[in-house]
């Protein structure tokens, strides 16, 4: 008798359970015992991340190694899909993940930078308006144009060589401009004279978005990345 009322309990506590919403997971894969001794919040994250994305207790441990490599820190509060993807929310953090058909993670997103596989920062400077304006010669006649972008040098200290190149190549080179300005909050920037892009001048801009003072050279390699060199 003792043996069928303690079913009958686990029956009524399973139901129980579902109808909240969560989910008792099988832990006992070959990663769970480390994981458990490792990360405390380990045991909770797994119910929200097989209740809602419905894989494999295996697939489950590398989707939460993933998440930890990207920041994850605490206890995962809900996992919910949309078009396609899975926001994951800790705390007040949020991880957007992606699985491939074979339930492996294909990517993981913070915002609109890639954190997994590798990361990616996303490339801010595409999104910026390009503005221009009238190039006059000393008589006042318009002798051409130019044109400028506008960000904070925090964004700019920040952006990666990739970036700056991938913007350089598909927004500034043969755009026609007699100079390219990327324009910091500071009063500093990036000029590209003559839009050529394979050695912008860094340093203190004039009110015509030219550089009056220079700080250095951001020169193009052959392949095509960047270096920095500080003007003498």
């Amino acid at each position: 008798m003792k043996k069928i009322v303690a079913l009958a309990l686990a029956a009524v506590l399973s139901l129980s359970l579902a109808g909240c919403g969560d989910v008792l997971v099988d832990l006992d894969t070959p990663k769970s015992e480390e994981l458990t001794a490792q990360y405390d919040f380990y045991p909770d994250s797994m119910n929200a991340i097989r209740a809602e994305m419905q894989i494999t207790p295996e697939q489950a441990d590398e989707v939460f190694i993933a998440l930890v490599s990207c920041g994850l820190d605490g206890k995962i509060n809900t996992v919910s899909e949309s078009d396609g993807a899975y926001k994951v929310r800790w705390g007040t953090n949020s991880l957007e993940v992606t699985m491939n058909d074979d339930g492996t993670v294909a990517e993981i997103g913070d915002g609109k930078d890639v954190l997994y596989p590798e990361y990616k920062q996303y490339n801010f400077l595409l999104d910026c308006d390009v503005k221009t304006e009238d190039v006059k010669s000393g008589s006042g006649d318009v002798i051409g144009q130019r044109a400028y972008i506008s960000v904070l040098k925090s964004q700019l200290s920040d952006l990666t060589a990739e970036n700056f190149a991938e913007f350089a190549e598909s927004v500034v080179k043969d755009s026609g401009y007699n100079y390219f300005t990327i324009k910091c909050d500071d009063g500093t920037g990036i000029v590209f004279d003559g839009s050529d892009v394979t050695v912008p001048v860094y340093g203190t801009l004039d009110g015509d978005g030219r550089v009056a003072n220079t700080a250095g050279f951001i020169k193009q390699g052959a392949d095509g990345a960047y270096t920095y060199e500080q003007a003498e």
